[in-house]
């Protein structure tokens, strides 16, 4: 089953100890909310290959394009220091190192590049020069 949206923002809130013991939000849920599908959004494009045309996060149901466990593990660090950033810019700092650290982990997926010019640039060195 897919990652949704709310998912990701509930670690996040609870990256940012802005959840309660009682499962309720403390501080600004429903203005975190508004900011929060747009920076999925982003954060998601920022995470996909360039190949891969990124669809939008619009509310809580929306699922990603990515892997799980991008979603689940890199992904929420990015929108809290995208949250915290105009509030608490030390908390942010620290979530956009993790976010940064994670996404430097995240398998890099290589594709092939053709040669349109035939050109070889191992050959074109003869042992000439050296």
């Amino acid at each position: 089953m897919p990652v949704i949206a709310q998912e990701v923002f509930i670690m996040a809130m609870n990256l940012m100890d802005e959840e309660t013991e009682d499962g309720s939000y403390e501080g600004y849920p429903e203005e975190y909310k508004k900011k929060a599908w747009p920076l999925l959004t982003i954060l998601q494009t920022e995470l996909l290959p360039p190949s891969e045309t990124p669809t939008k996060i619009t509310n809580e149901n929306s699922t990603f394009q990515l892997d799980d466990q991008t979603c689940l593990m890199t992904v929420p660090y990015g929108l809290a220091a995208h949250l915290l950033l105009t509030e608490d810019q030390n908390r942010a700092a620290f979530f956009n190192a993790r976010y940064d650290e994670l996404k430097r982990k995240k398998p890099i997926v290589t594709t092939v590049i053709e040669d349109a010019f035939s050109i070889d640039p191992i050959g074109s060195l003869d042992n000439d020069i050296w």
